[in-house]
């Protein structure tokens, strides 16, 4: 299933930076949900065009949803520089207000999906006042981040919120996750899904969990 290559502004408080992606469409008829999907630490690798990302807006695509893959900052060919977590959320919030320009965008559907690094800046975002309908978090890195007391501040934001975390992840402990959720709300603790086995990478599980993040979605 093809891509369109697409362009667009994040007005970082830092200036403004051009980013790159890909738009993901198919069997759309009206107006669609949008999906804004965001890729891991690129220090890892992570970029857009990682597989489990791929695959996802591939298969949302084909579910009836306008698919938003994109690098942030400083990653493959977006303008910039990589801040670590800095200015990625504002990116996060570009790529929202890119998807809700298109005509065939429902504005009311618009929800989000992120994998490790990813899922971090998702949930930032959606502390500093994203709208979002719906977000999977994906593997968030808690080991990296200081996130307690932060579910304050994401308790804020309407969109429900749906966690998955492999039982061997080693940058996210199961704990840590459910703690975390607990911190936030009641819902968010009740909505972490454990895969049995599976560590942070997700090795020949992914085709496992973009069926997880569509049913969610």
């Amino acid at each position: 299933m093809g891509a369109n290559k697409v362009e667009f502004e994040s007005p970082r408080s830092s200036g403004s930076i051009g980013l790159e992606g890909r738009l993901h469409s198919a069997n759309i008829e009206g107006k669609a949900p949008g999906v804004v999907l965001c890729h891991p630490h690129p220090a890892g690798g992570g970029e857009m065009g990682v597989s489990l990302i791929r695959r996802l807006a591939e298969e949302l695509s084909a579910r009836g949803f306008v698919a938003l893959r994109f690098n942030f900052g400083g990653v493959g060919l977006s303008g910039g520089n990589f801040t670590d977590g800095a200015d990625e959320p504002q990116d996060v919030a570009a790529a929202v207000q890119y998807l809700k320009s298109l005509t065939e965008v429902n504005l009311e559907q618009v929800h989000l999906a992120g994998w490790s690094f990813g899922s971090w800046m998702a949930l930032m975002a959606l502390a500093e006042g994203l709208p979002a309908v719906s977000c999977v978090l994906i593997a968030p890195p808690l080991i990296a981040y200081d996130w307690r007391g932060r579910g304050q501040h994401i308790a804020t934001s309407p969109a429900r919120r749906h966690y998955i975390v492999g039982e061997r992840d080693q940058f996210c402990s199961v704990a840590d996750l459910r703690e975390f959720a607990s911190e936030i709300s009641p819902e968010d603790a009740a909505s972490v899904t454990v895969l049995p086995g599976a560590d942070h990478f997700l090795f020949d599980r992914e085709s496992e969990v973009v069926g997880m993040v569509a049913e969610r979605l």
